[in-house]
Order: C-alpha cells, then sequence, then structure tokens
C-alpha cells in the first residue's frame, strides 16, 4: 500500500535510502568485517556498526518521544523545526546548502513520527569530514528568520491541504484518526493546519531548548568509520548539549472492542478501502509471529483478490513497527463489498487453519530473503538498530531477529492471528452507494 508516510512523512529520505541502495551495489563489493559497539561521548549514547565492506557513511541522530512530546497547539512542531532550519540564512545560504549536497551526493533531511524524529545523513567517506560539519550545524546552530520560516510553514500548510487530493494519502490519515481516537497518538507529528498556522520562532527556539539533550538523543552511525574519529567528532559538536534527565516513557496499547466503518463519500474512478487493527510492537515478543502472519495474509490476498478474480490491482496487508502499534488490510476496488468479503474470509481462514510443515517453513523463509534485501543498505542497518534501541529493548536485540523469525511457529501464527486478527477500524473512500456497513464489520 502506498500510504501517508511514503508521499508525506518519509518522501525525502524514501528517496535517499531507494538511491543509497541502487548506489550501494556499486561500493559494497569486497568482504569487509562488521564490529557493533555502544558507548557514551559525553553523556550522549552512540551505536556504531563499523562495516568496511562499503565507503558509505549513514549517521542518524534521534529525538525520542514522538508524539508524546506534542499538545493539541505544537502539532508538527519538531517537522517545522527541521523545516526552517534547512531554510535558514545562517552560515550556508539555501543555494550552497543545496550546491555542497548535489556536489558531494550527499543526502540531509529529517522525519517526524509518532515514535520519533530522526535528522539523517548519508554520505561517501570521502566528504564525511564536510558533511558531518553541515550535519551539526543542521542540528546545532538552530536560529530562525522570519523569511524563511515562513516559506517553510507556507510549504507545510501547502503540503497539509493537499493531503484530500491524493486517496492513498488521505485514507491512512483517516484511518490513523480513527485508529488512535482518544490515545496520544492522535495527534499528528506532522502538523494540522491550525497548528502550523499558529507556531512562532519563539516556540521553536523555546521547544528546542527544552527537548535538545541528550538523555533524549541517540546517535546511530553505519560505515566505514574509526570509532575514536567519530568520537571526537561528536564531542566537538554534539558535545555541548546539555545532558537533562529525560526517562523513556512508552505509549500503551491500542484496544478496540468491535469493528467500526468511516465512510467518505468521493467521486472516485476506484475506491479506497483501509481497515487497522491492533497488533504487538516491537517490544512484545507476538511481534515476531505477527510478522510472519501478516506477510503470509499479503500473498493470500494478491492470489485471491487480485490472481483469481481482478477485484483489486494491489491489495495489501502490512504491520508497521510503532510502539503504539497497528497492522492493516488495504485494497482498491470497483467492487468494495466483494473485495472486503474475500479480504475476511483470508482472515477467517489464517485464524481457522492448520499449516503443512513444509509450507509453513517456505513462508517464512520466503519472508526472510526478503528481509535480508531489504535491510542491505547502512541507512535501513542503522534504523533496523535504532528500531530496537529505541523500544528499550536494545540494539543488540536486532542481532537477533533472524533467530526469532525461525523459530515462530505455524502453531504461533495461528495464535497470533486469533489473538489480534479482529475489530477491524475501516475507513472507506469512494463511492458509498456501492456498499453494505454491514460486511465491513461483520467479523
Amino acid at each position: 500500500m502506498l500510504n501517508s508516510r511514503d508521499i508525506t512523512k518519509f518522501g525525502l529520505l524514501v528517496i535517499i535510502q531507494l538511491s543509497w541502495i541502487n548506489f550501494a551495489s556499486h561500493l559494497g563489493a569486497g568482504n569487509g568485517s562488521v564490529t557493533t559497539e555502544e558507548f557514551f561521548v559525553k553523556d550522549l549514547k552512540v551505536v556504531l556498526k563499523a562495516n568496511t565492506a562499503n565507503e558509505i557513511i549513514s549517521a542518524q541522530l534521534y529525538l525520542r518521544g514522538g508524539a508524546l512530546n506534542l499538545t493539541e497547539e505544537n502539532q508538527g512542531i519538531e517537522e517545522f523545526i527541521f523545516n526552517s532550519v534547512t531554510l535558514a540564512d545562517r552560515k550556508y545560504a539555501e543555494k550552497s546548502w543545496n550546491k555542497i549536497l548535489q556536489g558531494t551526493g550527499s543526502g540531509l533531511g529529517s522525519i517526524s513520527g509518532k515514535d520519533f524524529t530522526v535528522i539523517s545523513l548519508q554520505c561517501t567517506k570521502q566528504y564525511f569530514d564536510q558533511m558531518w560539519e553541515v550535519f551539526a550545524d543542521y542540528i546545532m546552530k538552530n536560529s530562525f528568520y522570519d523569511e524563511r520560516t515562513e516559506i517553510a510553514r507556507a510549504r507545510m500548510l501547502t503540503q497539509i491541504r493537499r493531503q484530500e487530493d491524493t486517496p492513498d494519502v488521505y485514507i491512512r490519515k483517516l484511518a490513523e484518526e480513527q485508529f488512535y481516537q482518544g490515545h496520544p497518538y492522535q495527534l499528528d507529528p506532522m502538523g494540522i493546519e491550525e497548528s502550523i498556522s499558529k507556531i512562532t520562532m519563539k516556540d521553536m527556539e523555546s521547544y528546542l531548548k527544552k527537548n535538545l539533550k541528550k538523555t533524549k538523543l541517540l546517535l546511530v552511525v553505519v560505515g566505514n568509520l574509526d570509532k575514536e574519529v567519530l568520537r571526537k567528532k561528536v564531542s566537538d559538536t554534539f558535545g555541548k548539549i546539555s545532558k537533562g534527565k529525560y526517562k523513556p516513557v512508552f505509549p500503551d496499547p491500542v484496544h478496540h472492542t468491535r469493528s467500526n466503518l468511516k465512510v467518505v463519500e468521493r467521486d472516485l474512478p476506484t475506491n479506497y478501502i483501509l481497515g487497522l487493527f491492533s497488533a504487538p510492537s516491537p517490544k512484545n515478543p507476538d511481534y515476531y509471529p505477527m510478522t510472519i502472519a501478516i506477510d503470509i495474509l499479503k500473498w493470500r490476498l494478491f492470489e485471491e483478490i487480485r490472481t483469481k478474480r481482478n477485484l483489486s490491482y494491489a491489495p495489501d496487508a502490512f504491520l508497521e513497527n510503532h510502539f503504539a502499534n497497528y497492522a492493516g488490510i488495504y485494497a482498491t476496488s470497483v467492487d468494495p463489498d466483494t473485495t472486503v468479503k474475500v479480504m475476511l474470509a483470508e482472515i477467517k481462514k489464517l485464524r481457522a487453519e492448520k499449516f503443512s510443515g513444509k509450507d509453513f517453513r517456505n513462508s517464512v523463509n520466503m519472508y526472510l530473503t526478503r528481509y535480508y534485501l531489504n535491510n542491505e543498505s547502512n541507512v535501513a542497518q542503522g534504523q533496523f538498530l535504532a528500531r530496537f534501541e529505541l523500544a528499550g529493548l536494545g540494539w543488540q536485540e536486532g542481532e537477533k531477529v533472524v533467530e526469532k523469525l525461525r523459530m515462530v511457529t505455524a502453531e504461533d501464527v495461528q495464535r497470533v492471528a486469533n489473538e489480534y486478527f479482529k475489530n477491524i477500524q475501516f475507513v472507506f473512500l469512494g463511492k458509498t452507494e456501492l456498499i453494505d456497513e454491514k460486511v465491513f464489520t461483520s467479523m
């Protein structure tokens, strides 16, 4: 499914990541050594995965808290801050900033999400010294100026107002609003029109002063880089940040007691269907069997809905990685009722049937093949380590993922399917005369 993170929240870095995966195929030849370790630099935690197999370096600085940092009034403030910083007329004017990035083939950007904000740098080792200076300046020298801040505000407001123009973005927004209703994650890290219109430069400066603390930060670096070189870089730049007293806080999981349907009338060439349901987070041992269960459902939906019935071009099932997590099913179709009936029938089948040992192992092995491919790049490896560290499990948990996925049994998959594949919160976007609401809420 093409979701709002892909288009809106993660647009810049998804493009960067895809290009760097391709780039890595040219630079990543050879059998280099790989070691992962953690250390503190003046109270800032650093995780370094030193990989001598290629010349790409990925540095990711995470600001913990995500939606838990926000209020109704300042939704989107972290996204606004770092959008403004990229435009700020400080050491680098915007043209010279872009010239440096283009001239070195580097990437620099930020993402604000439900769980955290991340500022990310990708460059080759050849340009690391120069790009680290830009990276540090981007984070540390956060002065705001009227003209540049207003440009960033205008861009964000335009993006927010255009969400309804792209059905995939709009239905994801509607679905998350419905799923997280009454939960801290109902606040939007990308901002809403009312909040972005009112946030001031003083608000942003105060917010950074309060939240940019070492105890709230995590730096993850992956690439061909010496530990002592990195230690000095961090000390000379981020060493100036005050320590703070932040202790990680995690949101409660979301629970729904029945299925629901939100209907939005739109005269569209096709109809959009998205259903979200509660899922275990990476902190929960059920995350591993849930991963396999969703992958099996994904391919069954493709077979039954597209291949056999031609009801939808790209039906999907997916699992997110949030601390208050959800999974989902998605399709576009001119025959929405029939499509949903097939979706729910496949879920019921997954909950009821016994898998054969060989077929189940094949499903796990197919997933692991894609898992390896998806985590080849240094960017992806850094994100992976950070996910478990930020979840409070330690980055070392990421080293055990393949082992834990291999330990998943068919009985585990059936168990989590029965526990989680229910009380689906559906959103329908399209021609409402084509649907029977009881079909959506029948399970």
